[in-house]
């Protein structure tokens, strides 16, 4: 399999350790975890609450009647559980570098380019917000003709190749971290286990029609759970890093 990178297997250990100067990184990348599983039922109730429109004058429409509901609907929140995944995956290299630095590195890189690609396709999230007050504005029909064909670029982009590829790298830095936990026995064989899985339902887009957004939405069940067991985990590794907590010491 082509995620398992050839290193020498290391020794299970009963504790994780980290050098002390991580240690500030590991606890940032605990409170991102659980940061992120909270908001996860909160963008669910979003999307159910107000699906998101399907044409460009539909959006036109919502930005003028509720700003705060369009920014929503075009990833406003998601946009922010990346950003606030950039901790947890430098958390996740602090932790498996010592086990595994091909895979920790590789995993990291992957990880980050995921963050970037998805925040250049969410180029539209406030230029639509922008549009729309110039479409309402608008005196002519070519000048509105204009603003749409804009906003259709901007949706294409939305949806496009560049999310999809971003979607991808998170499945692929999920996989080879998940992978890497398991053959080095990383925070036990739950952590990831639980993440192969998250990464295997992320391998299909959520932008791949309505069955890349069915596996997308089934796809946060065990992405929960693989934040909650790693928040977890992160806590307990810097606290067996804090003085008085360290071998030896009750």
């Amino acid at each position: 399999m082509a995620l398992m990178i050839t290193e020498a297997p290391v020794e299970a250990s009963p504790s994780i350790s980290v050098d002390p100067q991580w240690r500030p990184l590991v606890l940032l990348g605990a409170g991102a975890a659980m940061f992120v599983l909270i908001m996860i039922p909160i963008q669910a109730l979003v999307f159910i609450l107000s699906p998101p429109p399907q044409t460009v004058l539909a959006y036109f429409d919502l930005f003028q009647r509720n700003p705060l509901l369009g920014v929503l609907d075009l990833d406003l929140l998601l946009t922010i559980d990346y950003l606030a995944m950039v901790p947890f995956y430098l958390a996740l290299f602090a932790v498996i570098r010592r086990a595994s630095v091909t895979s920790a590195l590789l995993a990291t890189v992957f990880g980050l380019f995921s963050v970037v690609l998805f925040l250049v396709s969410r180029e539209a999230t406030f230029s639509m917000w922008l549009l729309s007050g110039q479409h309402g504005s608008a005196t002519t029909a070519a000048e509105q003709a204009a603003l749409v064909a804009s906003g259709q670029t901007l949706l294409t982009l939305y949806n496009g190749g560049t999310f999809g590829l971003s979607y991808l790298l998170g499945a692929l830095s999920t996989l080879i971290f998940s992978v890497a936990m398991i053959r080095h026995r990383v925070f036990g064989l739950l952590p990831g286990t639980v993440g192969v899985i998250t990464g295997l339902t992320m391998v299909v887009p959520a932008n791949l029609g309505q069955t890349g957004l069915v596996i997308a939405m089934l796809s946060l069940i065990p992405t929960a759970l693989w934040l909650a067991l790693l928040s977890r985990a992160f806590l307990r590794t810097a606290k067996a890093n804090t003085p008085g907590h360290g071998p030896g010491h009750p």
